[in-house]
């Protein structure tokens, strides 16, 4: 099985462990959408414009900063009509998981009364629906810790699961999908962020 086809089950999974846990929208991205090769490319094509904008936003080192990130690309391309969704979950950089999350670990997150202290071991991205996946925080990390070449340290990683997996050695593994994660645990609340930005555009 390739790793697109394991990254669309673990999705479908995460999208019912959100709505299992109540969250308030329905997501805005699924498995089973199909998602062009030219859109996504062209969703490439306009974020390395956006990234300017991140930068001055979210000066420094991204690494860490990946909740923060996908909140902006999520209000930024839905506000421009095109459905994306933040993920939370794991990624597997050379066979090591880097981030040790789990459900339950975002469930007592999610479901606490108070916030918790100390920091959070997850890592957000963005999908398009299908086996895409946008990450802005990663590359940074790669660079730092993994050697992945500076100079792309700024890009935004946009593409699929599987050519992720083959040519990066990099697995995202889905555990929760839905904005409402980070809307309670991290905020702001990305729909807001999107409010934002249509104003921005000029949209309703």
């Amino acid at each position: 099985m390739d790793y697109s086809t394991q990254y669309r089950i673990l999705f479908d999974a995460a999208v019912e462990a959100g709505k299992k846990l109540g969250f308030p929208h329905a997501p805005l991205a699924a498995s089973g959408d199909a998602i062009e090769q030219s859109l996504l490319m062209a969703v490439r094509d306009v974020l390395a414009d956006f990234s300017d904008h991140l930068n001055r936003l979210i000066p420094g080192y991204w690494g860490n900063s990946c909740q923060a990130l996908s909140t902006q690309i999520f209000g930024f391309l839905n506000a421009q009509g095109i459905p994306a969704e933040i993920v939370t979950g794991n990624v597997i950089i050379n066979n090591t998981d880097v981030f040790s999350t789990t459900l339950e670990s975002l469930k007592n997150e999610y479901l606490a009364s108070e916030p918790l202290t100390g920091s959070q071991s997850l890592h957000a991205w963005i999908s398009l629906g299908d086996d895409t996946i946008i990450d802005a925080a990663l590359p940074p990390r790669l660079a730092k810790n993994h050697g992945y070449p500076a100079d792309r340290a700024d890009a935004i990683l946009v593409g699929r699961a599987g050519l992720f997996s083959e040519k990066l050695f990099l697995q995202y593994e889905p555990i929760i999908v839905g904005s409402d994660f980070i809307a309670k645990t991290n905020p702001p609340d990305p729909m807001l962020i999107t409010e934002q930005w249509r104003r921005v555009f000029g949209r309703r």
